[in-house]
């Protein structure tokens, strides 16, 4: 499988299948795909069980995700293209049989199917991301919204950042007890909210440039 994000100012990813190959997204982001692949929709994530797969799929919903994704597939003989597209631009994490920690409806896309749940977090209220996150389960490659040219700040044991959470896309390696809320006035004078997110590592922060939050006073 060849996958690769196209273009500078607004990407869309890419994607060449060979014979058997899938790939996997959230319904809504397909640009085109050419004659030979074929598409299904599949429950977003699974799970261990009954319970467990209605958990996942009620976690997926409440973070601002489908319950289905929907699964392209070559059936033919040759390489064909499938294209997607996010709502701005889009950032690559690789994830190894781990958990990225996500901002709501961040998620687009994969190239193997992975679990989308729900993840309810003391310190997201409080540092102002909210209380219920989105997690990321599995091994693949996921594609992930982001305004603008995405940053990553990889940190070294005990290294601490802070961080607007409006501009949080992911992050990897990081547990609910490195998060803590940064509380100060001149975070409010400075137009950041009362509060923002502590973040102490080792793990990495993955960011995006631009606000994927959309702000109150224009919905």
């Amino acid at each position: 499988m060849n996958v690769k994000l196209v273009g500078n100012f607004i990407q869309h990813i890419e994607a060449e299948l060979m014979y058997g190959e899938e790939f996997y997204a959230q319904k809504g982001t397909l640009i085109y795909l050419e004659q030979g692949i074929e598409k299904d929709v599949v429950l977003n994530g699974g799970g261990n069980g009954t319970l467990g797969t209605i958990g996942n799929l009620l976690g997926a919903k409440l973070t601002g995700e489908s319950i289905f994704l929907v699964r392209y597939v070559n059936k033919c003989n040759k390489p064909r293209k499938v294209a997607f597209g996010g709502s701005f631009g889009l950032h690559p994490v690789k994830i190894q049989n781990e958990s990225l920690i996500c901002n709501r409806g961040v998620y687009v896309a994969s190239n193997n199917l992975v679990q989308v749940s729900a993840k309810i977090s003391i310190a997201g209220i409080v540092g102002g991301m909210g209380g219920l996150l989105q997690k990321i389960s599995g091994t693949s490659t996921v594609f992930l919204d982001c305004k603008g040219q995405p940053i990553t700040k990889e940190l070294c044991a005990g290294e601490t950042i802070e961080v607007d959470e409006d501009h949080i896309i992911a992050m990897q390696g990081i547990s609910e007890h490195q998060l803590s809320s940064a509380w100060s006035l001149k975070n409010v004078f400075g137009g950041e909210g009362l509060s923002m997110l502590r973040i102490t590592g080792p793990g990495k922060v993955h960011l995006s440039p631009g606000s994927i939050i959309p702000q109150t006073t224009t919905r």
